[in-house]
């Protein structure tokens, strides 16, 4: 919902969405995007929505992996903290965000 905030703030209410590579395609990519373009169509899909069974069963007939019986795996509501909030340096997640904001920032002419 902060993307949707910000297209409007920024972007005339525009967005560009990109995906990654194949990663979880069966857990992680549907929900995923299906939670961005409710969003971004101002319909948001309750993360406690059951997920159909006949999407779950082509599922796994393409796959042959059983596909989530949620739009959440009951991490809800998602624990968020803020970076400017500090970091851990032992955290392997922020040392990488630390490096990508490191090397890129500067070229944006950001803070690193």
């Amino acid at each position: 919902e902060a993307c949707h905030e910000l297209a409007h703030e920024h972007a005339g209410g525009r967005w560009l969405a990109l995906g990654g590579g194949g990663y979880a395609v069966v857990d992680v990519v549907p929900r995923s995007w299906t939670h961005l373009v409710g969003i971004a169509a101002h319909a948001p899909v309750d993360p406690e929505s059951v997920i159909p069974s006949s999407w779950r069963d082509e599922v796994y007939a393409r796959t042959r992996q059983l596909g989530p019986g949620r739009m959440t795996d009951g991490r809800w509501p998602v624990d968020f903290r803020e970076w400017a909030g500090g970091y851990d340096p032992a955290d392997r997640l922020d040392q990488a965000v630390l490096a990508t904001r490191r090397a890129a920032f500067p070229l944006r002419g950001l803070l690193a």
